[in-house]
């Protein structure tokens, strides 16, 4: 047991998220049919290395929760916040938000938590930001 916890402890340590990394960056694909399999394993391991990336940065903000980590952007405050609705069960549920997203993404958990998931659609959300 011992000896796992350091074998983790020193992966955690000498992880990439312990270095400052650049992002990996995903180029949209064209017809697929087009690529060769050694360019369709290529593209799948670049995704596969996009997605380990963001799910650390998660992980990262999951246990950070007041603060971004260093390497993030946030986008700038401009005054102009976004602000999204729904119903669900004949009740309204309204949040606001910097971006469209973060504003989208608290509606929908507001109903989810007074309701059940399953009855928040993300298309009977309605956003804007004036």
């Amino acid at each position: 047991m011992i000896a796992k916890s350091l074998i983790l402890a020193a992966a955690l340590a000498l992880s990439p998220s312990a270095f400052a990394e650049e992002p990996i960056r995903i180029e949209v694909g064209r017809s697929y049919e087009k690529y060769s399999n050694e360019e369709l394993r290529r593209r799948v391991w670049q995704l596969e290395r996009a997605v380990e990336q963001l799910q650390r940065q998660v992980f990262e903000l999951a246990v950070r929760p007041g603060s971004p980590p260093s390497n993030t952007v946030m986008p700038p405050v401009t005054g102009a916040m976004w602000t999204c609705q729904m119903q669900s069960f004949g009740k309204t549920h309204v949040s606001s938000g910097v971006t469209k997203a973060s504003a989208l993404a608290q509606v929908l958990k507001k109903c989810s938590d007074a309701t059940n998931a399953i009855h928040c659609k993300e298309s009977d959300v309605k956003c804007d930001n004036e």
